[in-house]
């Protein structure tokens, strides 16, 4: 965890560690600029980062895997455009959900066809009021069920939830001048095998459409935006 390289970017008021398993630490022994609250969970579900959390005082939520490193620069302008887009999903990693049948790929087939319709949570920004009430309504419940089962496609369900509660768009990408997902460089991340991490995330696919409705119509073209983030 960076924590105390993100307590020292100007915007962040307080990080909070949602701790799933294991014994753990307490927030003295962090190397913080803001208040770090470390949030045990009863038990290990993916599902409890987006958990309602009333002891949260802003709108803004930045959703953050432990394993990412980001420049505070980059973590502003992300968050000056969730300002100006506070409804949608803001965020830094882009995939395009397109095919028949639906198929998980990775950034690079969203840039062969220039557009996305989902923002991954693992880097973004969502709104504290809205999104985890809608995360934990009793429509999103097979979503959720089906996130435990897979232990994986939490944040496929977050921005299918988000679709399913509008008819516009509802993700915005900001282009990152530096980001790493040191879990790749560790080998722990359950990415390191793509090939079945991706076939896990396409079932996803195919059952959250199922249950919320359809990506493929919302596609948003890369380089729309005058900020000029969105390359």
């Amino acid at each position: 965890m960076y924590i105390k390289h993100y307590s020292r970017c100007s915007s962040v008021r307080e990080i909070v560690v949602v701790w799933n398993k294991g014994i753990p630490p307490q927030p003295g022994d962090f190397d913080s600029a803001v208040p770090v609250r470390i949030r045990v969970e009863k038990n290990n579900s993916l599902n409890n980062r987006f958990r309602v959390d009333p002891l949260i005082k802003t709108r803004a939520v930045l959703e953050l895997d432990d394993d990412i490193m980001m420049t505070c620069d980059d973590i502003e302008r992300g968050f000056k455009v969730w300002r100006e887009h506070p409804d949608r999903i803001v965020g830094f990693y882009p995939r395009l959900i397109n095919s028949s049948p639906l198929k998980y790929r990775g950034e690079k087939h969203a840039r062969k066809h220039n557009g996305y319709n989902m923002i991954l949570t693992g880097a973004a920004f969502i709104d504290a009021t809205v999104a985890f009430q809608r995360y934990w309504s009793p429509e999103a419940e097979a979503g959720r069920a089906l996130v435990d089962n897979y232990f994986n496609c939490e944040d496929l369900l977050m921005n299918y939830l988000y679709a399913n509660a509008s008819s516009s768009s509802v993700v915005e990408y900001v282009k990152p001048a530096w980001a790493v997902d040191t879990s790749k460089l560790s080998g722990v991340a359950i990415s390191r095998n793509t090939q079945a991490h991706y076939g896990v995330r396409s079932n996803c696919l195919t059952k959250f459409a199922g249950m919320y409705g359809g990506l493929t119509h919302r596609k948003a073209e890369f380089s729309s935006r005058k900020d000029g983030w969105d390359v």
